[in-house]
């Protein structure tokens, strides 16, 4: 096993820490133990029990999103695909079940509700969305003006229903084609507020 891979089985032992114990209860005994690897190793990789925390919410709730839309799409094409991907990467079982995790600790925790604060921060948001928004808006597509507020109210009518519903488990989660028509959906009515009207 080389080093990325026990990193990685690290990780995922304090995930599951999390899950089941809480960040008060959960130590760096107890997620050595879940790992197979002893303490020194652990220490090795994280020199304390909230940089492997830090490193496991970075990682898996920060993670970059990273797609390239194709420039000879339409904007209704290149959006639905982007947050189609983004919901590919949010409506994981597995994130989903971090998530909840993490937001029950935030209620309860001030060392996770800085954490989180910190690492939102930290994170710029810097997501694809942004960016392409921009790049949208110099091409004179679109006029956004806060890019922010725009990916905000984009993901919001997109994915944030379905988000919430399965963070929740207030309802069933959408069918794949279910999901589809949903996110069409609310690309259409962002693009009917901000799409730039083109002479022909």
């Amino acid at each position: 096993m080389d080093d990325e891979e026990r990193r990685q089985r690290i990780l995922e032992a304090a995930s599951e820490s999390l899950k089941s114990y809480g960040y008060h209860a959960a130590s760096m005994d107890s997620i050595a133990s879940c790992s197979g690897m002893s303490k020194k190793t652990l220490y090795q990789f994280f020199p304390s029990k909230n940089s492997l925390f830090e490193t496991l919410i970075l990682e898996r709730l920060f993670t970059p999103f990273d797609f390239v839309t194709n420039p000879s799409d339409s904007l209704e094409q290149q959006l639905t695909d982007m947050m189609t991907r983004m919901a590919d990467c949010l409506l994981d079982e597995e994130r989903l079940s971090l998530m909840r995790s993490i937001v029950t600790e935030t209620t309860r925790n001030p060392a996770i509700r800085q954490l989180m604060t910190d690492l939102f921060h930290l994170s710029g948001r810097k997501f694809n969305v942004q960016n392409w928004l921009m790049d949208q808006e110099k091409a004179g597509l679109i006029k956004v003006g806060n890019p922010e507020d725009a990916s905000d109210l984009l993901f919001g009518i997109t994915l944030g229903a379905p988000l919430l519903s399965q963070l929740t488990h207030c309802r069933p989660p959408r069918s794949r084609e279910d999901l589809l028509t949903f996110i069409q959906q609310g690309v259409k009515v962002f693009l009917a507020g901000y799409r730039v009207p083109q002479n022909i």
